[in-house]
């Protein structure tokens, strides 16, 4: 699969395509837009796949919002701008949705999709934002035969292919005990994916049974794709990279794929 930044996604297109339309327009007018592109060369469901794009990403709109009339808007979605989580060691309030929070923050930094169950947008919240405002997929549907338990998973930072956003990174958030259901879930990503998998947890007792966990069947097989790391260093990742797109943009700087 071809990293993102490798060449022009569906989403652009799209986008572009509602740019040069004025902004908003039917579905069939996009399509008129879009067609002789050179991605619709490679796509022969091409029609159906804007279809899935004008779903998918936040950052269209249905007008109105049922999408019964298969008018599309496009809104320049503005993610909120991630900020330090300086947390007292001494106290550790690292919970499940500050967790995810800062995994949100971070993949939008690195520049991936990122999405998160829909239960979890509605009920959990980071820096006094629901998650569902954070994340850039808010309805994340891959054609795989476990998809329900994949949209479970914790985290998700996803890039796009010829079949749509698939997860490049995989993030269980442990709290307690039950590492087993995470690595399940983790699991469930076909491996033609090549996702890395990470499970996240407070202590030293998670990753004392995730390590026993990943030493047994069927992890076992797939031991070398799993991962555990400590709230505490997701903190000091998430709070050092969030300093240096501060320090980026007062040099005024761009990393090569976000240039226009």
């Amino acid at each position: 699969m071809e990293p993102q930044s490798a060449g022009i996604t569906w989403k652009i297109v799209v986008a572009d395509a509602l740019r040069e339309l004025g902004g908003e327009a039917h579905l069939t007018q996009i399509n008129e837009v879009v067609e002789g592109n050179p991605k619709t060369a490679t796509n022969l469901t091409w029609q159906a796949t804007i279809r899935r794009v004008v779903r998918q990403y936040k950052i269209f709109e249905p007008v109105p919002p049922d999408g019964s009339t298969g008018i599309y808007r496009l809104v320049e979605v503005e993610v909120p701008r991630p900020q330090p989580e300086k947390l007292d060691s001494d106290e550790p309030t690292i919970n499940h949705g500050i967790a995810q929070g800062m995994l949100v923050g971070l993949g939008t930094i690195y520049g991936y999709e990122t999405f998160v169950p829909k239960t979890d947008q509605t009920t959990r919240e980071f820096q006094g934002k629901k998650l569902g405002e954070l994340v850039s997929v808010p309805d994340y549907t891959p054609e795989e035969p476990n998809v329900r338990e994949i949209r479970e998973i914790d985290t998700l930072w996803l890039m796009e292919d010829e079949q749509g956003p698939y997860p490049v990174y995989a993030f269980e958030v442990e709290h307690t005990t039950r590492i087993k259901n995470g690595l399940d879930r983790l699991l469930k990503i076909p491996g033609r994916c090549s996702t890395e998998l990470f499970v996240l947890g407070p202590t030293d007792e998670q990753g004392t049974l995730f390590e026993r966990r990943v030493s047994q069947e069927p992890f076992r097989t797939h031991k070398h794709r799993f991962r555990f790391r400590l709230y505490a260093e997701l903190e000091q990742l998430y709070n050092a990279v969030v300093e240096h797109v501060e320090r980026r943009d007062e040099f005024g700087l761009v990393e090569q794929y976000r240039r226009p």
